[in-house]
């Protein structure tokens, strides 16, 4: 039933749920036409690809905690298996309604036994939604019952069933859940009244929630996700990416760099808006600045450097310093005055040499670059010309 990965790990740990839907079985394939009774929707080439990757980045690279189970279902297109073969066998269950139900009451079982456990959740794969906040996600064999949300889940149901009740006291208080599905409010919803889809969890009450549970979209309400042929996704990209480089400040008592719900945010709008994607993902729930991982050094930001005018003269050179005045390595522009140029969260400096300078080299002021920012890092150098006869 997918795939568990069990560490046996003393104290806390991270109890993963991770699913990838493309192949969808009542759906026509990519490219081809597809009516009303299909919901205008065909199957998917990035969803499945899009999974693997998070589950290889957090197997491989880990977390706060160290794993304690990990399961892993998809349900890959043939366009997948060809990109990656692994696709074809790394799980042995199709990730149907029935499958995702079972793997989320082991996995909330798993996730109750020790309060200072971390729960981490990823679904990519068809949404909708049927109102404001609502957030319906499609497994693999949706449309095979006449009742029209069946083989669905819905988010909210799935993170209320997570919170911590008189049966369930010692339930994981820290909680990720990132979702890349459309959030468009399909068509074919308006035939129907008041459609409902069935409950993975019985909803007990709950006295006082107490976790720290973001809840992270791809995309906005009414919009839809952007996936990718036969590549992951942009939100999986920039998550991954978010993960490896969305730290802003280091701890004072340790020095690691924390990553948190909010930086991850951060890091994900900068990738959606420095790609032109036309949206930019939706976060709630957020209670804190819950730590889903650290770094051990200063993450890598990218800068854009620029230098007016494009007319400085040759020879020139033109490189960035630390804050100790050493040049930063790889940085060679050559006759570019406008670079791009990835260097360690720090304090730098830009030093310009040129013959066309009445004092050379000019040396900007420190500036810190602790997370990544669109706007270039600009210099005019005009009003420190020599005048041309």
């Amino acid at each position: 039933m997918g795939l568990v990965v069990n560490n046996n790990v003393q104290g806390a740990g991270v109890h993963a749920l991770i699913v990838g839907v493309s192949d969808y079985l009542n759906l026509p394939d990519a490219g081809e036409p597809s009516s009303d009774e299909t919901w205008k929707l065909n199957k998917l080439s990035s969803p499945a690809l899009s999974a693997l990757k998070i589950f290889d980045f957090i197997m491989k690279t880990g977390l706060r905690l160290p794993l304690k189970t990990v399961r892993l279902l998809l349900s890959p297109s043939p366009a997948e298996v060809q990109v990656e073969p692994r696709l074809a066998t790394v799980t042995p269950t199709r990730a149907s309604r029935d499958a995702f139900s079972k793997l989320a009451v082991q996995w909330r079982k798993d996730a109750s036994v020790n309060k200072e456990d971390m729960t981490f959740f990823y679904f990519a794969g068809h949404g909708t939604q049927r109102g404001s906040d609502d957030s319906v996600l499609m497994l693999d064999d949706f449309l095979t019952s006449d009742a029209p949300l069946n083989e669905c889940i819905e988010m909210h149901n799935v993170k209320s069933g997570m919170a911590p009740t008189a049966t369930r006291p010692d339930i994981a208080r820290t909680q990720f859940y990132f979702v890349d599905a459309c959030m468009d409010r399909n068509a074919k919803l308006r035939t129907f009244l008041n459609p409902t889809v069935p409950a993975v969890f019985g909803i007990e009450l709950s006295d006082a929630d107490g976790r720290a549970a973001p809840m992270v979209f791809s995309t906005g309400e009414g919009k839809i996700a952007l996936g990718r042929n036969r590549e992951p996704s942009h939100f999986c990209q920039a998550l991954t990416l978010a993960f490896e480089r969305g730290a802003e400040e280091p701890d004072e008592v340790t020095g690691q760099w924390p990553v948190t719900a909010t930086t991850i945010k951060n890091a994900l709008d900068f990738y959606y808006t420095k790609n032109n994607l036309g949206t930019l993902v939706t976060m709630g729930s957020l209670v804190g600045s819950p730590v889903i991982r650290y770094l051990a050094g200063p993450p890598d930001v990218d800068v854009t450097v620029e230098v007016q005018p494009d007319s400085l003269g040759l020879p020139r050179t033109i490189g960035v310093l630390d804050e100790n005045n050493d040049p930063i390595a790889g940085c060679n522009p050559g006759a570019k005055t406008t670079f791009n140029l990835t260097v360690k969260a720090g304090v730098y400096r830009v030093q310009v040499d040129s013959g066309r300078l009445t004092s050379s080299p000019f040396r900007s002021r420190l500036r810190a670059f602790m997370k990544p920012t669109l706007v270039p890092w600009t210099h005019n150098l005009v009003p420190l010309l020599r005048p041309q006869s």
